[in-house]
C-alpha cells in the first residue's frame, strides 16, 4: 500500500466515558497496549524456542483530566455516590407498534427518521424485525448523535417491554426543560418539551472503599474522539467497549499545573461543584472479550 501523510492522525482528543464528556485534559491522553507471550521450548533444542504463543493482551489509557468536577469523580471512582438537589429534565416517546417509514421523532429541533433501507445519515434508524429491536437501534442512534451538548447531551434508554423510549438531559437544571420533543406517525411524546429539570444549588460525593467491586460489571464504553471531527463523526475514534477504572487519583493543590506524585486521602467532600486547582490522573482499566 502506498504511504500517505493522511494516515498520520495524531492530535488532541475529547474523552467520552459512558457518553459523558469528561472535559478538558492537560498533558496528553496516552494509550498503551501490551502483549504477553509464552515461548515453547523442548530439551532437544536447548534454549532455542520452537514456537511462541500469545497468552494475553492488556490495554490501558492514561487520561490527565484538567476539569476535576464532582461528576467526573462519580464517573471514574467505583463506590462513589453523587448527592445533589439538582434534577435532570426527562421525557418519553411511546410507540404503540413498530415504527414505519413515515414515523419521525424530533428532539430539540433535530429530526430522526426510520427507513427500511440501511441508514445513510447519523439520524436515520433502519427498521428491524421487531419493535424492540428497532427501538433499541433508535436509542443507539440518539445516543450516538450527540445532540444538545450544552446540557450534557441527550441520553436515551428503552424500557424492558421495548415500547417506551425515555429521554434524559445529561446535566441537571431547568435548561433541559426547553428541549422540544415531537413524534409523528406511530409515536406519542409525553409532552411538548422535556420536563422536571431543577437547577443544582449544592452537591457532594460520598466515596466508600469500594472493596469487592467487580470492575467488569461496571465497565462502560470509553471513546477517544479527535477534536477536529464533529461530535457524531466516529470515523477516526478509538473505542474501548468495556472500560473501567479502579479509581487511581493524584491531586496537586498548586498555583501552576504541575502534578504531585502523592496519593490523596479521600474524605467526604464539601458542597461544591468542582475543585478549582485540583489535577486528576485517571488510569482506565480495560477488559477484552
Amino acid at each position: 500500500m502506498a504511504s500517505s501523510t493522511k494516515n498520520v492522525k495524531l492530535g488532541v482528543c475529547k474523552v467520552y466515558f459512558d457518553g459523558a464528556d469528561l472535559g478538558l485534559t492537560q498533558g496528553g491522553v496516552e494509550v498503551a497496549v501490551s502483549t504477553e507471550t509464552h515461548k515453547v521450548q523442548v530439551d532437544q533444542y536447548g534454549k532455542t524456542s520452537i514456537n511462541e504463543l500469545l497468552m494475553g493482551r492488556s490495554l490501558s489509557v492514561k487520561i490527565p483530566l484538567a476539569e476535576t468536577t464532582l461528576r467526573n469523580l462519580v464517573e471514574t471512582m467505583p463506590g462513589s455516590v453523587m448527592i445533589s438537589d439538582g434534577v435532570r429534565a426527562t421525557g418519553a416517546i411511546t410507540f404503540a407498534s413498530i415504527p414505519t417509514a413515515t414515523t419521525t421523532v424530533t428532539i430539540g429541533g433535530q429530526a430522526f427518521s426510520f427507513q427500511v433501507a440501511a441508514a445513510t445519515t447519523p439520524y436515520q434508524t433502519k427498521i428491524l424485525a421487531t419493535q424492540a429491536l428497532t427501538l433499541q437501534s433508535f436509542v443507539d442512534v440518539v445516543n450516538r448523535s450527540m445532540i444538545q451538548p450544552a446540557i450534557g447531551y441527550i441520553r436515551a434508554s428503552l424500557n424492558a417491554a421495548g415500547t417506551i423510549v425515555t429521554l434524559t438531559a445529561g446535566d441537571p437544571g431547568t435548561a433541559g426543560n426547553a428541549v422540544t420533543t415531537v413524534a409523528a406517525s406511530g409515536g406519542t411524546a409525553s409532552g411538548a418539551t422535556l420536563l422536571g429539570g431543577v437547577n443544582e444549588t449544592k452537591a457532594r460525593v460520598e466515596v466508600s472503599t469500594g472493596i469487592g467491586t467487580d470492575l467488569l460489571s461496571i465497565a462502560k464504553v470509553l471513546r477517544l474522539h479527535p477534536v477536529n471531527k464533529t461530535d457524531n463523526d466516529y470515523s477516526d475514534d478509538f473505542v474501548v467497549y468495556q472500560a473501567a477504572t479502579p479509581g487511581a487519583l493524584t491531586y496537586a493543590y498548586k498555583v501552576d499545573s504541575t502534578t504531585s506524585s502523592s496519593l490523596a486521602t479521600l474524605t467526604p467532600l464539601a458542597a461544591s461543584s468542582q475543585w478549582a486547582t485540583c489535577w486528576l490522573n485517571l488510569l482506565i482499566w480495560a477488559s477484552q472479550h
